[in-house]
């Protein structure tokens, strides 16, 4: 019985073994470029000196890594000038004259048509990714221990570096708008409010998910600063206008503020490099690519040794699950959060991702990146819409009874549809003022009541109660920046 015992383990292991070694043996073969297939995708048929990002990098350079906040000014970043002491509006008016030549390149690349990166010559992305075992693992101890919104673009954040630039700059161009509208420039402050939100909008729906993110932080981090404005000064009913009739034909110029057509070009060269290739399309999968084939040590140990003997997705199967995949995030991006198969489709999602560890991970992340989507597009509808009920207040001396009213009279184009309802966003005139708002993430009328945070403190964007765009008292002018 110990003999056949042994024997019985012995086979046992042989047969384990036999199955594992077929994860080693082989090679990939490596055919697309994919940082060229990325440069096609974003820059093909443009002229170079068309493209805005050499000058967004210069200015990210100028406002250089080293630079921080004056410890003045740190408790005080998202303050108003008026409610600045002395120390701090120095510190203020020694920041925007020392970062002046950053503004002046910035600037110029926002005239720029084009942005686009140079994914292969700028040997920054894609040649750093070669997916051996240690890449491999430190994307799955990311995925595994962040919660981000697209993990990948996580890994890629240190690769990516100067769009920590483009943050720092944009913050301190966000400091310059307010300090012009308190000094009394307030044509000037929306002039460079709407060059802000410009170079914003060159970030977003194109390229590398970091980098639409990294556009979507920015219009937050402007249009903060705009509210702060309307709030605190008496804007002309021209200026008002003229910024309302910008932004709303810069919006109109935006196909989308997320786009994940990009990202696929990291999974192809993950199979790329982690499958065999058969010639016909097909190929086995090898050890590295275990994570995005297999949706469990459950699944890949059954893959590993089933009756089929290795059972797992093959190079084509899973590159058509990958396109699937994002077809699926895509469709995401153009359903309101109030439409009802919005859940059933994020389900739908899940479903195609479920065979796959990587996957399954990204998934909700995706839904995250869509839920930042719909979020900057109620925003920019309530913006306008503020802008619009301001400029009646000011021409009328009353405020709308109801936002048809701007409809009717030319103040706006259309209703200002809320995502998160099956209405206009919720307008309601006040004896002091007005009241604008959302439903919100919970798809429910609190009655312009705000959401709280974990701290229980009234927040801007939480999962339950309302967003509300106006007033916009000082914690959500805080929570915006």
């Amino acid at each position: 019985m110990l003999v056949r015992s042994f024997q019985a383990l012995g086979i046992i292991i042989l047969y384990l073994f036999v199955c594992f070694s077929r994860l080693t043996i082989g090679t990939p073969t490596i055919k697309v470029d994919y940082a060229v297939w990325l440069d096609d995708l974003v820059s093909k048929g443009k002229d170079s000196s068309l493209n805005a990002k050499p000058y967004f990098d210069k200015a990210a350079a100028i406002v250089s890594e080293g630079a921080t906040w004056p410890e003045a000014l740190l408790k005080s970043r998202h303050l108003w000038p008026g409610d600045m002491n002395a120390e701090q509006r120095e510190a203020v008016a020694k920041l925007l004259d020392e970062n002046a030549e950053a503004f002046r390149v910035l600037r110029e690349g926002v005239e720029r048509p084009y942005y686009w990166t140079n994914y292969g010559t700028e040997q920054n992305l894609l040649e750093k990714q070669t997916f051996d075992e240690s890449i491999v693992r430190g994307i799955t101890d990311r995925l595994l221990r962040r919660d981000s919104f697209f993990s990948m673009g996580e890994f890629l954040r240190d690769v990516l570096k100067p769009f920590a630039g483009y943050k720092r700059v944009a913050k301190w161009l966000a400091l310059q708008i307010t300090w012009k509208a308190y000094s009394g420039d307030v044509a000037g402050a929306f002039d460079d409010y709407l060059f802000l939100q410009k170079f914003a909008c060159h970030l977003q729906g194109k390229g590398l998910l970091v980098e639409q993110l990294v556009g979507t932080a920015i219009e937050a981090i402007a249009g903060g600063r705009a509210f702060m404005i309307l709030e605190r000064v008496d804007v002309p009913a021209g200026v008002l206008k003229t910024v309302q009739q910008k932004l709303q034909e810069q919006y109109s110029k935006e196909e989308a503020v997320i786009n994940f057509e990009a990202e696929k070009a990291f999974w192809y060269d993950y199979i790329q490099r982690t499958f065999t290739d058969d010639g016909k399309g097909g190929g086995r999968v090898l050890k590295e690519g275990l994570p995005l084939a297999v949706g469990d040590w459950k699944g890949g140990l059954g893959g590993l040794v089933g009756l089929a003997f290795f059972n797992y997705l093959d190079r084509q199967e899973l590159t058509q699950r990958i396109d699937r995949f994002y077809q699926q995030a895509e469709l995401l991006l153009r359903i309101t959060p109030w439409n009802a198969g919005s859940e059933a489709k994020q389900e739908k999602l899940d479903e195609i991702a479920k065979d796959s560890f990587l996957l399954k991970l990204l998934a909700p992340a995706l839904g995250r990146a869509n839920m930042l989507a719909w979020r900057m597009e109620t925003h920019r509808r309530a913006l306008l819409t503020v802008l619009a009920i301001l400029r009646y207040q000011k021409e009328k001396s009353r405020y709308p009874a109801r936002l048809d009213e701007l409809v009717g009279e030319g103040y706006l184009d259309k209703l200002p549809m809320d995502p998160y309802s099956a209405g206009p966003l919720v307008y309601r005139r006040m004896d002091a003022g007005f009241l604008l708002y959302s439903f919100g993430t919970d798809l429910k009328d609190d009655g312009g009541r705000l959401g709280r945070g974990r701290e229980g403190k009234p927040k801007m964007w939480a999962d339950e109660g309302d967003w509300v765009f106006w007033p916009p008292s000082k914690f959500q002018t805080e929570q915006r920046n």
